[in-house]
Order: structure tokens, then sequence, then C-alpha cells
């Protein structure tokens, strides 16, 4: 009895893995630890905020804090939801972090940056 019992749970367990969504690998974001020297020399260090684009895939956000920072991405119909997230420890000078977003939907037309979970205008948007 146990093993009917038993046959029959690893069926469910199948079938619901069957019919669960695979996570789209539509958007993806990452952290440079080395910035090429093309997007380098793009840098305005007075921008807070800035966006460079390469093609309608390629994307780079350099934002400045004076704290660590996280980043995520997510969809919202037919938005880039891009989350930083500030830890609350505080250095002297802000220092750049820059992170490289690949986008292969093109549904997702629109960027909306969540900073600590706040909409927030990116200060230049410049081509490469």
């Amino acid at each position: 009895m146990k093993k009917f019992v038993l046959l029959g749970l690893m069926s469910l367990l199948m079938l619901g893995a069957c019919n669960a969504k695979t996570p789209t690998k539509s958007l993806m974001i990452h952290e440079l630890t080395v910035v090429p020297d093309n997007i380098q020399q793009k840098i305005e260090a007075n921008d807070k905020i800035q966006l460079l684009y390469e093609d309608d895939s390629t994307y780079y956000l350099v934002y400045y804090s004076k704290g660590n920072v996280l980043a995520s991405i997510a969809a919202e119909e037919n938005s880039q939801v891009i989350q930083l997230k500030e830890g609350s420890e505080q250095r002297k000078v802000a220092q750049p972090y820059v992170y490289k977003i690949i986008t292969k939907d093109p549904e997702l037309y629109t960027i909306d940056l969540r900073i600590n979970g706040e909409s927030t205008p990116i200060d230049r948007v410049t081509s490469i």
C-alpha cells in the first residue's frame, strides 16, 4: 500500500512540475567588475544616474552611491523594473556601480528605475 501512495505522490509532483512556468531569461542584470574602455569613456561623473545604450537589447546603468548597492530586474506589463537597494552603511565618497542589462523581449520598451523602492528619473541617457 505504501508503494502505491508513494507512486501516486511522485506522479502528482511530476505533473505539477510539467505545468509549472519556467522563468523567462528575457531580462538579465549583473554588476561589472571590469568596465570596458568604450563604456568608461562615456560615463559622466557629474551625473548620479546614467543609462548608456548599445542597441535595443543591451544597456549599461551607472549609479553613483556612497553605500553598497544590490540590483535586480523584473518585468511588469511593458516595463523593465530595475530595483537598486542601497545599504545603510555609507562611505565618504560615492563610487560608481556599473550594471550591464540585457533585454531580449521587445515588448519591454520602458524602464522604471526604483531606488530603495522609489521610482527615480535617470539623469542622462547616452548612445554608445
